[in-house]
């Protein structure tokens, strides 16, 4: 029989809720004052973003081949890279703080059927291939959100399709077509979830066939398994057409959904922007309170996206110079976004060679490791704030590796710095994925693969937990491998993120994908993968809920 399970229904503020926000309102700061001198505070407007009309939801979408939309990727990554390499800045950087190394690592197979399990043993729950006969880019880029036995599932060629078994089975749906200056579905699609309202957000992007416009809507829908319920367009470019929207991201806090912005201007230069939109409005699918901020940069272009499990402030950061990383904090009762600046151990911004698979092809384009920031993650959780990034080979490692930081959140002092994942320094590992449960451990989906000198594997996908079990906080001393593959796309690309949440309704756990490229390098061979998983001791919840259906809203 299938369970069916109920919606905690919206937030609502509790008494000391409502005292803290009443303090904030009127700047008293639950920060320490000694950290006040550091702050950057960053301009931000205001304004009410109304839904789209509804026929915007049943406009058609563009036809295009499946050529032709992966020549519609590839052409929007080499404006990002251009716009990169002619803004790139990696200024002369302050003294380093010393780094904390981490205990060795190793892989561990697949263990998906150990019942009972051993309470510390990663379990793979699930592990369905998504979309198993659907047309994607080999660039696939895949993210999804869960609730119950539903799930949403979203990745390049802009494909979208929903399970209501767990990602056994999947139904195709399609984006609809773009406005007028922004007509073409494209890519860098993202989904998230809201347990507290039972209401999944989908992001996608938009572009002109110039690639010189774009937008990016939000859509919302109630049930996974129905069409969205609205849908909201947000133009940076407004009338003047000439801005293209890059690597769009959403991420939440207890009342607010977030967008991150790569903003690609005249195809020259660049514009980090967070807009950020009440989302009891937005769920509601009327005209929702909307601040938009612009992340002043003395630095060059940087990316940020949000940091998953955030509630009562939502975090971005990205590097200032090899040892200083910029950390954004937006608390909820502020209109506005303020920044500091907290000392790292140092970063080696540059492209490693990690080649291998059949062909011995690299799988890390330029922008893979640099300063920019297209595969930097953070993610809240225990008190702390944690930020993963890709860096190349250093004195220490000889593969191009994850670097992290962790920073209490009272104060944002430092915690450590400990290395994602060492194996013998024998192979590349980046693309972290990060995402914090209910109890605040962090899940990690992330790419393993290739090594200097050639002759690695080809990069595959694989899943792990950082937590008590794991000895030192931040690090994943084990990683389970979830997506087989034997090749590399000939071009060294291979994708800038995996999506990762915590399951729904079993927070202790986390529902995520990754992908490979397995038997081919091309869109017919990719193997993409739709994984929950979870400490043994926590299982006992996804058996539970395994065939579960939310009721429907």
């Amino acid at each position: 029989m299938t369970k069916s399970f109920q919606r905690t229904g919206k937030l609502r503020l509790t008494r000391a809720t409502a005292v803290i926000c009443s303090l904030a309102a009127v700047g008293v700061w639950l920060f320490p004052a000694a950290s006040r001198a550091q702050e950057t505070q960053v301009p931000t407007a205001t304004s009410v973003l109304n839904p789209d009309p509804a026929s915007a939801l049943n406009t058609p979408a563009v036809a295009l081949s499946a050529e032709e939309r992966e020549a519609m990727i590839t052409r929007k990554r080499q404006i990002r890279e251009s716009v990169a390499e002619a803004t790139s800045n990696d200024p002369p950087s302050p003294a380093a703080s010393s780094e904390i190394t981490g205990k060795g690592s190793e892989l561990v197979g697949d263990n998906a059927s150990q019942f009972p399990s051993p309470p510390g043993s990663i379990i793979i729950r699930r592990n369905n291939q998504n979309p198993p006969t659907l047309s994607q880019s080999s660039l696939a880029e895949p993210s999804a959100a869960n609730n119950g036995a539903h799930v949403f599932a979203v990745g390049n060629f802009t494909h979208q399709e929903f399970s209501v078994n767990g990602g056994a089975t999947w139904t195709k749906s399609n984006f609809p077509g773009g406005p007028a200056d922004a007509p073409l579905d494209c890519c860098d699609n993202d989904v998230i979830h809201d347990r507290g309202r039972g209401v999944t957000f989908v992001s996608t992007l938009y572009i002109n066939s110039n690639q010189t416009n774009g937008v990016v809507r939000i859509f919302v829908h109630r049930n996974i398994n129905t069409a969205a319920n609205c849908s909201y367009t947000i133009d940076p470019g407004g009338a003047n057409n000439n801005i293209l929207p890059d690597y769009p991201h959403i991420g939440k806090s207890n009342n607010h959904l977030y967008l991150t912005l790569n903003n690609i201007i005249g195809g020259t230069s660049s514009q980090a922007q967070v807009w950020r939109f009440n989302i009891d409005q937005m769920a509601d699918c009327v005209g929702t309170t909307t601040n938009v901020a612009n992340l002043p940069s003395s630095v060059g272009q940087r990316v940020v996206t949000p940091a998953d499990g955030a509630q009562e402030t939502q975090y971005f950061s990205w590097a200032e110079n090899a040892t200083q990383i910029r950390i954004f904090l937006w608390p909820q009762a502020n209109a506005a976004p303020f920044s500091v600046l907290r000392a790292t151990a140092s970063s080696n911004f540059t492209n490693p060679d990690c080649r291998g698979g059949t062909l011995n092809n690299d799988f890390t384009g330029s922008l893979w490791s640099s300063i920019h920031g297209f595969n930097r993650r953070g993610a809240v959780g225990h008190g702390r704030v944690y930020f993963y990034w890709n860096v190349g080979p250093d004195t220490s490692h000889t593969q191009g590796h994850v670097h992290s930081v962790i920073f209490n959140e009272l104060g944002l002092t430092l915690v450590g710095q400990p290395p994602m994942f060492i194996s013998g320094n024998t192979q590349c590992n980046g693309i972290p994925g990060i995402s914090t449960n209910d109890r605040g451990d962090l899940g990690i989906t992330t790419a393993i693969g290739g090594r200097a000198g050639g002759g690695g594997t080809a990069a595959r996908g694989f899943v792990g937990i950082s937590d008590d079990f794991a000895g030192t906080i931040g690090f994943f001393p084990s990683l389970v491998l979830t997506a087989n593959g034997t090749h590399n796309r000939t071009d060294g690309r291979y994708g800038d993120y995996f999506g990762i949440h915590r399951h729904n309704p079993c927070g202790n756990s986390w529902s995520a994908m990754n992908y490979a490229l397995n038997g081919g390098n091309a869109p017919s061979s990719v193997n993409s993968r739709y994984v929950e998983f979870a400490r043994g001791r926590d299982v006992g919840c996804n058996n539970e809920y395994l065939n579960a259906a939310p009721a429907a809203q």
